[in-house]
């Protein structure tokens, strides 16, 4: 637990330690597999303590102990627990890095965690008195050297021997990466990976891990008695438990889904046969982009590349939750001061200030999140004040030019994507139960990991995804009906107060129906312009000859606003190379926007 290295190569991870200890200390009993808090985990034991210094678990997760953290610290006596003790406790949680960010660690002596879970790769510190949780580049070599054994100088020189060694090493295999643990430093015993500080202190033992899609292994090397051990999981133990044929059940399963639901089609398939309408309707405004008139407020008419921080600016301060912009690359004390500038308070939404579908909206709870969030971003993002009404509707509103008032042509209700306990079955089961959460298993497992595993009581519900997305499992439902005289009334007064919009869709979290109609606790978590979907199509009631004809009469209005809005000879309607730069940027900026 005083040298590590990570290697990632095609084929999977290696994660290899060097355990240097005091020649006074008690032999290791060699690996074994355990049981804690319902995960098998292979680890070897210390005898003195009890704890361990590396753990391979039975869903791929592994992770190393190193003693210190940044620099060599003065031991106290008496600590509280030991740090091999604590190690166990964090590793035996479904997510170690999050219950390293939770755990007590007052009276604990200072130490490192390298930790692969949930397929990333984190550098966990503790110096004493604060935590430090930095998510790594896990496609990236790495060596660590512990702060007690060896000061900056001679960890960086072990630096250059790993990555001189890394460089020329191909392929990387477990045969090579044992014998750069065992040989490198050219024989020095006081800084090389094998040390003996004058039989006080001294290398007795080499452990890798190896974890890949088709299983996971420990081999351990027992440096004085000369014995190796090699402890394996299987696939099925790593994969969820499903084998070859289960997955390829839920694989059949979801395109089945897919196919037989056209909510699910891309939206080629969807918008491809009415394109020549489109095309007809271009013909008849004479520019392809007949659109970009239709809300001379917003950049582009928010067909796409609109920013919602413009937006947001529109729109009057009472209707949408405090936010603020943030750049990536950001520290987190940066961070947090703009948090507290702004009187944001976790929980908050984090997302793209250009974003599309949902993608990279994450909902955050702690500034270990906020900081992993900041370290994956390459987009600007906006940190927004979550609001907790229950309730959330898309409103779409439009308005002709030189009419007094707007109307309503349609309201899509939204339910979030959550599972109710049963008592017995995982959230992975309840997910795998429900066609439209099945479609979602993929990117719930990333984010969530082996959380899917919990078991909720009976009648607990769990909200996976706080918010309404369709590409993210929200349901849709048709709310025509609860088109009113009071609530138009209350929607077009609010529009109206928004400089150059004319046309979109307005995301709207709120507390009851009878407040929204009086225009009371309701706050606009999104406005969309010119590219808004008529989003009440995908209710699974709806047929796809339904959902074209809205289609198509939405484009109607768009069209129509537009020339009303541009004049008679046109002047503000895009040309055909500003539209396709417009689009260029658009498909470019979202190849930047994370997974998260």
């Amino acid at each position: 637990m005083c040298t590590v290295t990570y290697i990632p190569t095609c084929k999977g991870i290696y994660l290899t330690t060097n355990r240097d200890e005091s020649t006074e200390r008690s032999k290791a009993l060699p690996p074994r597999q355990y049981r804690r808090n319902g995960f098998e985990m292979i680890y070897p034991q210390d005898q003195d303590a009890g704890g361990s210094w590396v753990v391979l678990k039975e869903n791929g997760d592994a992770a190393v102990l190193l003693n210190g953290a940044f620099t060599k610290h003065i031991r106290q006596s008496g600590y509280r627990k030991s740090r091999g003790v604590i190690f166990l406790e964090i590793m035996a949680h479904p997510h170690p890095y999050r219950e390293f960010a939770a755990i007590n660690l007052s009276d604990i002596e200072p130490f490192t965690l390298v930790v692969v879970s949930d397929k990333q790769l984190w550098e966990c510190r503790w110096d004493g008195s604060m935590k430090h949780l930095i998510p790594l580049n896990a496609d990236k070599p790495y060596i660590w050297s512990s702060a007690t054994l060896f000061d900056n100088a001679a960890a960086q020189k072990r630096k250059l021997w790993f990555l001189n060694w890394f460089s020329s090493t191909s392929p990387v295999n477990l045969m090579k990466i044992m014998e750069f643990h065992r040989h490198a430093g050219g024989g020095d015993l006081y800084n090389g990976l094998v040390i003996n500080r004058g039989d006080k202190m001294r290398t007795v033992s080499i452990t890798s891990l190896f974890v890949s899609r088709e299983g996971s292994q420990m081999n351990y090397h027992d440096l004085l008695g000369g014995i190796d051990t090699v402890k394996t999981f299987n696939q099925s133990s790593l994969t969820g438990k499903d084998s070859f044929f289960e997955r390829a059940y839920w694989y059949l399963k979801k395109v089945k889904i897919s196919i037989c639901h056209w909510e699910y089609w891309p939206s080629l398939l969807v918008y491809g046969p009415l394109y020549p309408y489109w095309c007809w309707l271009s013909l008849k405004a004479c520019s392809l982009f007949f659109f970009s008139a239709a809300n001379p407020g917003i950049e582009y008419s928010g067909f796409v590349q609109e920013r919602k921080s413009d937006i947001y600016r529109l729109i009057p301060q009472q209707y949408y939750p405090r936010t603020t912009l943030c750049r990536p690359g950001q520290t987190i004390a940066a961070l947090m001061e703009q948090l507290k500038n702004a009187g944001l308070t976790f929980p908050v939404i984090a997302k793209p200030d250009m974003g599309e579908k949902g993608k990279q909206v994450k909902l955050l709870t702690s500034d270990e999140e906020l900081e992993i969030y900041n370290s994956r971003s390459k987009v600007d993002f906006l940190l927004q004040e979550f609001i907790a009404y229950e309730q959330e509707v898309g409103i779409f509103y439009y308005r002709i030019p030189g009419e007094a008032r707007g109307h309503i042509s349609g309201i899509v209700g939204k339910e979030f994507l959550a599972v109710k306990g049963d008592g017995r079955s995982s959230i992975r089961s309840l997910l795998k139960a429900e066609d439209r959460f099945l479609l979602q298993l993929s990117d719930l497992a990333y984010t969530y990991g082996d959380f899917l595993d919990t078991v909720l009581a009976r009648g607990q519900e769990y909200i996976l995804v706080p918010y309404g997305n369709h590409s993210r499992g929200a349901k849709f439902i048709d709310l025509k009906d609860r088109i009113t005289e009071p609530l138009t009334l209350a929607i077009d007064k609010i529009c109206q107060q928004i400089p150059g919009f004319y046309y979109g869709r307005l995301d709207i979290k709120f507390n009851s129906w009878t407040e929204m109609q009086e225009g009371k606790k309701l706050c606009i978590i999104e406005l969309n312009g010119a590219g808004s979907e008529p989003t009440h199509i995908y209710d699974p009631a709806n047929s796809l000859r339904y959902a074209w004809k809205e289609i198509c009469r939405h484009w109607r209005l768009l069209y129509r606003i537009s020339r009303l809005n541009a004049g008679e000879h046109h002047p503000s309607l895009m040309t055909t190379a500003d539209g396709i730069k417009m689009m260029r940027g658009h498909f470019n900026h979202l190849k930047q926007i994370s997974k998260v």
